[in-house]
């Protein structure tokens, strides 16, 4: 788009030249100038006639240097753009987009972490480093700004540490939180990038991983972040962090992600840019030196300007409904659903397939999120929505049928039978004591007077 922007200027500029030349031949040579003006008008009836010719280049796909490359479309999750996107190469310190969003969401960013020694003898710590030393204190929030950032290795190792409770624990979580996004031929095994043959993912992946942190709007605001200052309990001294992406301080429309580098992964670049409220996401891995800045600027530009986004159905749309007791209640999308087509190109087919229920049919809260559906492209799957209940429902009361009530009616009568019977027999062996108690008085009168008898 600067390209184009600075070619209009030069026109701009040679048209100024051009007017200027020809005000003063027009004053020397006036009477000549008049078949000159003819044959000049109708030049330009031609020209506006005859349709100039469409520039090639603005509509072939674009030539970029790494070995690998992927664009995406945020909103529909439809591919753009794919270089070799399923080949599996190390990420670089482009790692740290997962190893930061794992912290976001386990984390508090308040939490003060302390650095240990484990952390510093790390075999992971090298190369890019704040120089963090045991017992330092910082919080999280600091360590992700030292992370994204300034690509600290040291910083990345403590997250790791502490949201994991240990850095293989952590790489655990990290694998998991990958096959959980749909990123299936991804294997960390570091929490930084640094190299390790086993250590890989591809174009592809990465871009789906970006994509869902990029959707996460606490990460969002670290990764558009040009520099951060951040405390240092040690030192005393705050120190500033400055990104890295060259594209968020160049380019207005370019709104973050990450840069990483190793000699055998080379120049890797994830970057977002969001024009007019739509969002892309590019991926470069293993490129030459030099070429990232120009080769994400070319995908960039192809992505806005041959594609665009058409709206499938909008927020609140109903996708289905669910049966609660005799009440249908119809499940609504929580986010719009987009759709990518090529300018000249037309809209994908996709079908759209609603997920079983998670709370059993019987009550929901009006807009609580209680199913998904999953928005399909022949085999790809492109998103996976929240639905919500359209109302609020309650689980309906059985009324009582002539069967419950007789048999509520027997269970009475029992139990008034068998209460009547305890009475009976508590009268009965009450009746019982007094008789004996009478008899005993009896005996004992009947005794103390013959003894009284004896004595006379």
């Amino acid at each position: 788009m600067s390209n184009i922007v600075e070619y209009n200027l030069k026109m701009r500029h040679s048209r100024k030249v051009w007017i200027n030349i020809m005000y003063l031949f027009k004053r020397k040579h006036k009477k000549r100038l008049r078949p000159i003006r003819l044959f000049g008008s109708m030049l330009m009836v031609l020209t506006i006639l005859i349709p100039a010719p469409v520039n090639a280049a603005s509509t072939a796909l674009p030539e970029i240097r790494g070995e690998s490359g992927y664009l995406l479309d945020i909103q529909s999750g439809q591919e753009i753009y794919t270089k070799n996107a399923n080949e599996k190469l190390e990420p670089a310190s482009t790692t740290k987009i997962m190893t930061a969003l794992l912290a976001i969401e386990y984390g508090n960013l308040n939490d003060k972490v302390t650095i240990t020694n484990t952390v510093i003898d790390s075999k992971l710590v090298y190369g890019t480093v704040i120089n963090l030393t045991p017992g330092e204190t910082l919080t999280l929030d600091d360590l992700l700004y030292a992370t994204l950032l300034d690509s600290a290795n040291d910083a990345a190792v403590a997250i790791a540490e502490y949201i994991g409770g240990s850095v293989p624990q952590f790489v655990d979580m990290m694998n998991a939180r990958a096959q959980q996004i749909g990123a299936t031929q991804t294997h960390f095994v570091n929490p930084t990038g640094l190299t390790d043959p086993q250590h890989t993912t591809t174009a592809h992946d990465l871009a789906l991983i970006a994509r869902v942190a990029y959707q996460n709007p606490i990460f969002d605001q670290y990764i558009k972040t040009k520099e951060q200052w951040i405390t240092r309990s040690v030192q005393g001294q705050p120190t500033q962090m400055i990104n890295e992406n060259k594209l968020l301080w160049r380019d207005p429309h370019v709104d973050g992600m990450k840069v990483g580098f190793t000699s055998q992964a080379l120049n890797c670049f994830v970057a977002t840019s969001t024009v007019n409220g739509r969002s892309l996401v590019g991926v470069l891995l293993k490129s030459p030196v030099g070429t990232i800045w120009n080769d994400m600027s070319h995908l960039f530009e192809y992505g806005f300007t041959q594609t665009s986004n058409i709206l499938y159905k909008p927020s609140g749309a109903s996708v289905g409904s669910i049966m609660v007791g005799s009440k249908s209640v119809n499940l609504n999308l929580t986010i719009p659903i987009y759709l990518t087509k090529t300018v000249d190109g037309q809209l994908p087919t996709v079908n759209l397939r609603v997920k079983p229920v998670s709370n059993k049919n019987d009550q929901a809260k009006e807009s609580e999120e209680i199913s998904t559906v999953e928005v399909w492209s022949g085999n790809n799957l492109l998103s996976t929505i929240p639905l919500s209940s359209s109302e609020e429902t309650i689980p309906p009361t059985t009324p009582l049928t002539t069967k419950d009530i007789n048999d509520d009616s027997k269970y009475l009568y029992v139990k008034w039978f068998v209460v009547l019977l305890l009475v009976i027999v508590a009268l009965r062996i009450y009746s019982n004591l007094q008789i004996i108690k009478r008899n005993k008085l009896r005996r004992n009168r009947k005794s103390i007077g013959r003894s009284k008898a004896s004595t006379t």
